[in-house]
């Protein structure tokens, strides 16, 4: 009997070692998974520095150069990439092609391709993410934030951008987002019928569920209150209020300084408010930030103040990244005209 059971008892060893290969082929990467590490051999355009800053959003995306799709959707991830890179977008082009094919490619693209791009010929990487996630298309895109996995799918698939935007802002989770959409829908009609006593109540429910992830819908209940409601009075109270309940929150500051200045629908701007919620974005950021030192000098543009604003475009120019300064500079030298030609008129 001892024999019997040492023999059973090494049948059921050998078993689960030949299983237990199966079983972490079954396991899937999906969404809300940790992130891999991204250990790629061979950067052939940029210098990555991992996926681990929590500010950023990062885009993984497999690639490779006979792909017709895929060389349909690298303009647009270089447009993406050069428009939001500053917010924090990096995007990583992944082949499993050798460095020779790879580079060749990516010059002749040139500013068409102006991501990063890696190579990984031994396919390391693809099967710690493509197969481990069960993908077998390219392209294919995985969207990462704070080491987590939000997004997989195709980068030409029209929800791709609306992610991106989203991750950004850190407001794509689709958890909270499926929670409260039936309290944003009462909230929308509501309004529709001009019952505003229920839907700033519906918009408060919403915005205590996390206040910075409904951030937009806190900047969505100050112009309703403005544009639908006509109440200044209620608008301004909710606009300081939310200088308080945001004031370590620089994206929902942001969003509302510049929803006060650009928004088309609201006429009676109240550029004070813009600037003190767009300053106060500014001290939560580090110092000599560039996007919040041009978040600044674009209030005090749209608010008539063009000495102000030539002056933090400036700082905002000095410190933006290398690849950033065209666009800034271009900005400062419309700003500076501005500036020159008020102080002509005023002389």
């Amino acid at each position: 009997m001892n024999a019997f059971r040492h023999l059973a008892i090494l049948a059921l060893a050998t078993l689960a070692s030949i299983a237990s290969p199966a079983r972490a082929q079954e396991q899937t990467l999906k969404v809300g998974s940790p992130a891999p590490a991204l250990a790629v051999p061979n950067w052939v355009q940029g210098e990555f520095g991992g996926l681990k800053d929590p500010s950023k959003t990062y885009v993984v995306e497999f690639w490779a150069t006979w792909c017709g799709p895929c060389k349909r959707s690298i303009p647009h991830l270089s447009e993406l990439y050069n428009k939001h890179r500053s917010d924090g977008l990096v995007i990583l082009g992944i082949s499993d092609e050798p460095v020779a094919t790879v580079k060749p490619f990516v010059q002749k693209m040139s500013s068409t391709m102006s991501y990063l791009v890696g190579t990984d010929p031994e396919k390391k990487t693809q099967q710690e993410w493509m197969q481990a996630a069960k993908q077998d298309g390219i392209p294919c895109a995985f969207v990462v934030r704070k080491g987590k996995i939000l997004w997989i799918g195709n980068p030409l698939d029209d929800q791709f951008d609306s992610v991106i935007m989203q991750s950004l802002t850190g407001r794509y989770n689709p958890e909270l987002s499926k929670r409260a959409q039936p309290t944003i829908r009462a909230a929308n009609e509501a309004v529709r019928v001009k019952n505003f006593k229920d839907a700033w109540k519906h918009y408060d429910t919403v915005i205590d569920i996390d206040p910075q992830f409904f951030g937009d819908i806190a900047v969505k209940k100050y112009k309703t209150m403005l544009v639908d409601a006509k109440d200044s009075a209620g608008a301004a109270a909710w606009g300081n209020e939310m200088l308080r309940k945001y004031a370590t929150d620089g994206q929902t500051l942001g969003e509302f300084a510049l929803a006060i200045c650009t928004d088309d629908a609201i006429k009676d701007r109240d550029f004070d408010l813009a600037m003190a919620a767009a300053d106060a974005a500014a001290k939560i950021a580090p110092p000599s930030h560039a996007p919040s030192l041009r978040l600044q000098a674009e209030v005090r543009y749209h608010a008539g103040k063009f000495a102000d604003a030539k002056e933090l475009q400036y700082q905002a120019w000095m410190a933006a990244d290398a690849g950033d300064k065209a666009e800034y500079k271009r900005v400062l030298d419309s700003y500076s005209k501005l500036a020159a030609k008020n102080a002509k008129a005023g002389s």
